[in-house]
C-alpha cells in the first residue's frame, strides 16, 4: 500500500499510511532495503521499489518530522542525502519568503556538490533541485534560463516512473511557455497533462487541459473574462449554457504573474491607501520592472499618478496596461479621464468625484448630490451619467435612471463607459425588445470586458 501510493503520487494517503503504521514502518525499514530477489533481474521494477523506498523515507522526514529513514539510507550521521534533503528544505523556506535569488544560489551549490552522487535517493532528490532551480530563475524574471531545468527535471521523474512529478513539470513547463508567448509549446505540455489526468480518470481536469492547449495554439487572448459558478467550477464564456444562481466574472490573462511582483503590488497597495502615494509608485514601478509583462502594476501606477496630478505619466501608464491586457479593469475608462486631465478638459476635482462615486461609501443620496453637482460643473463627462444613474435606481428612481443613461450614451463616451451604460439600460428597461437590442450592441462593443460578459450570458439566458 505504501509502494502504490508513492507510486501514483498519492501523498496525503502516504502520510496517513506512515502515521497509522509509523512504528512498524520504522522496524521494517531496515528489512526493506534490501531488495526481493525477484526484482533485482528488473530494471523499472527495481527502480519503483527504489523511488518508494526514498519516497517513504522523505514523507517521514518531512510531514513527520522524523528523519531516521533518510538517515538509513544514507548510512550514517554524516549522511550525504539528509544532507541534500535539509538543503532544499531550506531552500523551499526561501522560496516561500519570495527568497528567490538566495534560493537559486543554494541550489545551484547543491547541485554542484551531489553531482556525483548515484541510487535511487540521488534520483528522487535530484528533480526536485533542478524543479526549484528552475522556479527561482523563472519568477526572478529569466524565464528563458527557467526552462532547461524544468526540461531537465520532467526527463529524471519520467526515468523514475513519478506521475505526480510528471505531472507538475509538465504544467511548470506550460505555464513557462505561456509567459515566453510559445502558444505551440505551451499546447504540447497541456495537451501530455491532459493525457495523464485522463489515465487517472480526472475527466473534468482533462477536458480543462484540452481547452487550455486549444487556446494556446489558436493565440491565447492577452486578457478575457471567465465565469466562476457557484460550485466555485470555473469556464470559459461559451462553455457556460445553462446555470442558476449567481456567477463572478474574473480576468483571465496569458501569462501568469511572478509572484515577487505581485507581492510588491501589494505592498504599493497598502502604502496607497494610507496616503504614501510616492512610496506606493516606487513599489508599482519595481513590480513592473521585475515583470514587464504584469498589467496591473502599470494599472495602480497610471491610477497613482493621476492621484499625484502627473495626468501624462498617468496616459503613458494606463496606455501600457492597455497594450498588455486590453480591458484591464476599467483602464480604458481611466485611460479617457486621464487624456482629458493631461489636455485641461476637465479639472481634478471632477477626477475626485468620479473616484468617490465609484468607490466611495457614502449613501445613495449623497453621492446623487455629487453625480448632480459634478455634472453641472462638467456635463460632458459620460462617467457621471453612469454613476447618476446607479444612484438613481438605488433610491427608487428608474425612469430618472434611463434618462440619465440615455443622456450619458447621447456624449459619445469612450467604449468601456458605453458598453456599461448599454448594460446598465438593458438591465432597467421594460421594453423586452430593447434590452435584448441594447444587450447586443453592447457585445459588440465590447469596450468593458465584464459588461460585455454580462450581456452575452444575458442574452444566452434569452
Amino acid at each position: 500500500m505504501l509502494f502504490a501510493a508513492a507510486e501514483r503520487g498519492d501523498l496525503p494517503q502516504l502520510e496517513e499510511l506512515c502515521r497509522m503504521h509509523r512504528t512498524a514502518i520504522v522496524d521494517e525499514f531496515p528489512a526493506w532495503q534490501t531488495v526481493p530477489e525477484e526484482l533485482r533481474a528488473d530494471a523499472a521494477k527495481l527502480q519503483r521499489y527504489a523511488t518508494g523506498l526514498i519516497t517513504v523515507a522523505r514523507v517521514f522526514a518531512e510531514r513527520l518530522g522524523d528523519d531516521r529513514l533518510m538517515q538509513r539510507l544514507g548510512g550514517g550521521g554524516d549522511n550525504p542525502l539528509a544532507k541534500w534533503d535539509g538543503e532544499l528544505q531550506a531552500a523551499s523556506e526561501e522560496m516561500e519568503q519570495l527568497r528567490y535569488a538566495d534560493a537559486g544560489r543554494r541550489l545551484e551549490r547543491v547541485l554542484d556538490e551531489t553531482n556525483a552522487l548515484r541510487g535511487s535517493g540521488a534520483d528522487q532528490l535530484r528533480p526536485i533541485t533542478l524543479g526549484f532551480l528552475g522556479e527561482c530563475m523563472f519568477q526572478e524574471g529569466n524565464a528563458d534560463a527557467a526552462l532547461p531545468f524544468y526540461e531537465l527535471a520532467l526527463e529524471a521523474v519520467r526515468a523514475i516512473g513519478d506521475a505526480s512529478g510528471i505531472a507538475a513539470y509538465l504544467d511548470s513547463l506550460y505555464e513557462v511557455s505561456r509567459y515566453l508567448g510559445r502558444g505551440e509549446a505551451a499546447a504540447r505540455y497541456a495537451l501530455e497533462l491532459a493525457t495523464l489526468m485522463t489515465m487517472a480518470g480526472r475527466h473534468a481536469d482533462a477536458a480543462r487541459l484540452q481547452k487550455r492547449a486549444a487556446l494556446a495554439k489558436a493565440g491565447e487572448p492577452k486578457n478575457r473574462v471567465i465565469a466562476t459558478l457557484e460550485d466555485g467550477s470555473s469556464l470559459e464564456l461559451d462553455e457556460v449554457v445553462a446555470f442558476g444562481g449567481r456567477i463572478r466574472f474574473s480576468f483571465q490573462r496569458d501569462r501568469i504573474s511572478l509572484r515577487r511582483a505581485s507581492a510588491l503590488v501589494e505592498e504599493g497597495e497598502k502604502l496607497g491607501a494610507a496616503g504614501q502615494l510616492e512610496a506606493a509608485l516606487v513599489k508599482f514601478r519595481e513590480a513592473a520592472q521585475l515583470d514587464p509583462q504584469f498589467a496591473h502594476a502599470r494599472y495602480q501606477e497610471g491610477f497613482t499618478l493621476c492621484v499625484l496630478r502627473r495626468y501624462e505619466e498617468s496616459v503613458a501608464a494606463y496606455t501600457a496596461t492597455e497594450a498588455l491586457a486590453p480591458g484591464w479593469f476599467h483602464c480604458r475608462a481611466d485611460l479617457w479621464v486621464a487624456k482629458q486631465l493631461a489636455a485641461g478638459k476637465i479639472d481634478h476635482a471632477t477626477f475626485e468625484v468620479l473616484r468617490e462615486l465609484e468607490d466611495g461609501a457614502g449613501t445613495p443620496e449623497a453621492k446623487l448630490a455629487l453625480a448632480d453637482g459634478a455634472i453641472a460643473k462638467a456635463p460632458h463627462v459620460p462617467g457621471l451619467y453612469l454613476e447618476r444613474a446607479r444612484q438613481l435606481a438605488r433610491v427608487g428612481r428608474p425612469d430618472d435612471a434611463r434618462a440619465a443613461l440615455r443622456d450619458g450614451l447621447a456624449l459619445e463616451p469612450d467604449l468601456d463607459i458605453r458598453t456599461r451604460l448599454l448594460v446598465q439600460l438593458a438591465i432597467l428597461t421594460e421594453d423586452k425588445a430593447e434590452r435584448t437590442k441594447l444587450f447586443e450592441e453592447a457585445v459588440r462593443v465590447d469596450g468593458n470586458l465584464v459588461a460585455s460578459a454580462t450581456a452575452r450570458l444575458a442574452l444566452r439566458q434569452g
